[in-house]
């Protein structure tokens, strides 16, 4: 398979934005357990629950970077679609959950989800450009 420039730009764009909302989700979620456990373990269900949130926010980041560098850098369909379907459903919940109840200001809120929707839109603008790698394997 030849790569083509467009695709190459597409794919590389959505890898460093994929990679970008990873970051923003690990550096948030680190900074919060972090100040969640400086008195220990919490006490209150809720305050264990902000924290469980924020343990996710870093897995998801996690993953949002490792498939960024190893998938959707390379125009793999299986990246495309991980980042693509797990990423959204997170950030549609975080939306519908935090943002718009006014739990989150809406300028910070909103940062995650654009990111995503930029990235979504490269990853899907490569795979349209030509070949994406995988054709439906989930190993190359």
């Amino acid at each position: 398979m030849v790569a083509t420039p467009a695709r190459t730009g597409w794919a590389t764009a959505a890898a460093v934005l994929y990679a970008l909302w990873g970051v923003l989700h690990v550096g948030l979620g680190v900074t919060m357990v972090a100040g969640g456990l400086s008195a220990g373990l919490p006490d209150e269900e809720t305050a264990a629950e902000s924290l469980m949130f924020f343990l996710c926010a870093i897995v998801f980041g996690a993953q949002a970077v490792v498939v960024a560098v190893t998938l959707n850098r390379v125009n793999d369909r299986v990246g495309h679609w991980l980042n693509l379907t797990v990423l959204g459903a997170v950030d549609l919940a975080f939306l519908v959950v935090l943002v718009l109840p006014g739990h989150v200001d809406l300028a910070g809120g909103l940062s995650g989800p654009l990111l995503w929707l930029l990235a979504a839109i490269c990853s899907t603008l490569a795979m349209r450009a030509g070949t994406p790698r995988g054709n439906g394997r989930v190993f190359p």
